[in-house]
């Protein structure tokens, strides 16, 4: 049976991928009107399938000609665009960067850190962080990891559309986010990356430069099993860490529950029991615990939200767990959760008598015990 949770919200055509496919094509047309298009990637070999997305824009998605012609990084991907209102990517990259997250450059470089192996979530120098990007839109969030927080480790991004892993591609080849026209990272563009690295990087080809792999794949998380089992196969998935040291969500969420999609399976799978009734489930049930196995074990998933409250996420994603059932070299009966590790803080302001914010982030500490 399922876990209780929040209400559903409204379905919307921003919960459906035709929306985004649709706009992602308009968006890799403004760009091939500006910039020449790079040498064509490889097809992937991850099929997509139904959900990953961003949040909705913060005004109609239908008006390429109000564009700023220049503005084809950041601006022009609307997950990136709504959140940017509230400073979102900044305040993220503050967070991960801050010397009180375990896994932040600082923490994890060699000679920088002062975290002993062994320490919750702790990184050993030899191995830097990996993450994962869910929804990775034009994966300018990644791009801003890298060049700015300094994250040397495997970045990987991941959307169920097609048309977005490719306009990723595109801008990461580039280097036209506005993460790479920063002076304050120009010394990491010294010359050391060419044209065909930096195409290798953002085709998932091998091209590191700094020692960090950016990649884009199609890939749709509800393709998973909702105990959180990856399916074999994926060359991006760290199998060997049983998963990613920290795992990123944009507005994924938010769009996964914009979904009318509706949970397939057998009768318990698909239903729950509501006020002596038996209804239907909507897919977004399923993401929380796909997204914890996504995260190794001791890692972080750090979700951003504008559709729900803080209180409602943290509902949303610490009542599902699961109970192993053993194995080899594993116990038996190990309970695998979510726990709140911390938050990052935004201004809030007072309506009607209540406080609020207009977005909110929370990270999250996979715990197996």
């Amino acid at each position: 049976m399922a876990d209780q949770h929040p209400t559903y919200l409204e379905p919307s055509e921003l919960g459906t991928k035709d929306y985004w496919e649709t706009y992602y094509a308009r968006t890799l047309s403004h760009l091939s009107t500006k910039q020449p298009a790079p040498v064509a990637s490889s097809s992937s070999t991850n099929k997509p399938t139904q959900t990953q997305t961003q949040s909705p824009p913060s005004s109609s998605s239908s008006s390429d000609d109000e564009e700023t012609d220049d503005e084809v990084d950041d601006d022009s991907d609307p997950g990136t665009s709504w959140f940017s209102e509230h400073n979102a990517p900044e305040k993220v990259l503050d967070f991960l960067t801050d010397e009180t997250f375990p896994l932040a450059p600082c923490n994890t470089l060699p000679g920088r850190g002062h975290a002993a192996e062994g320490e919750a979530g702790v990184q050993s120098e030899a191995r830097q962080p990996s993450i994962l990007d869910l929804g990775t839109g034009n994966g300018s969030m990644l791009a801003l990891l890298r060049k700015r927080g300094g994250f040397k480790g495997e970045l990987v991004g991941v959307d169920y559309s097609a048309q977005s892993v490719e306009l990723a591609r595109r801008l990461q080849a580039l280097r036209i986010h506005r993460a790479y026209l920063s002076d304050s990272d120009q010394e990491d563009d010294s010359g050391d990356e060419g044209e065909g690295e930096a195409e290798g990087e953002a085709q998932g080809t091998g091209g590191k430069g700094e020692g960090a792999e950016i990649r884009f794949e199609e890939w749709d998380i509800l393709s998973a099993s909702e105990a959180g089992v990856v399916a074999d196969g994926l060359g991006w998935f760290p199998y060997e860490q049983r998963g990613f040291d920290i795992v990123l969500d944009k507005g994924t969420f938010d769009a996964v529950s914009l979904s009318a999609e509706l949970v397939s399976g057998t009768e318990d799978e698909s239903q729950e029991r509501k006020g002596g009734k038996m209804v239907q489930r909507r897919v977004c049930e399923r993401y929380p615990g796909i997204a914890r196995g996504l995260v190794r074990p001791g890692g972080f998933l750090v979700v951003t939200s504008c559709n729900w409250t803080e209180e409602e996420l943290v509902e949303w994603f610490t009542a599902s767990a699961a109970v192993s059932e053993g194995g080899e070299g594993e116990g038996e009966g190990l309970k695998d959760r979510l726990v709140v590790w911390g938050r990052v803080e935004y201004p809030r302001f007072r309506f009607g008598g209540r406080e609020g914010q207009g977005v909110c982030t929370v990270c999250f500490q996979r715990v197996v015990s």
